[in-house]
């Protein structure tokens, strides 16, 4: 009986580490700036 409590305590939904969750935060606000700066490059007449 332990050792199915066990499994069970095991299992589930585990919050990734804040370094990977605000890894992602700040590439995502690269991304953006990248995305918007190639938009205002195409804007101004250059491909």
């Amino acid at each position: 009986m332990e050792e199915k409590e066990e499994l069970e305590r095991q299992e589930g939904y585990e919050p990734r580490p804040m370094w990977q969750v605000w890894g992602a935060r700040i590439g995502l606000v690269l991304f953006i700036l990248l995305v918007i700066g190639q938009i205002v490059n195409i804007a101004r007449g250059g491909l």
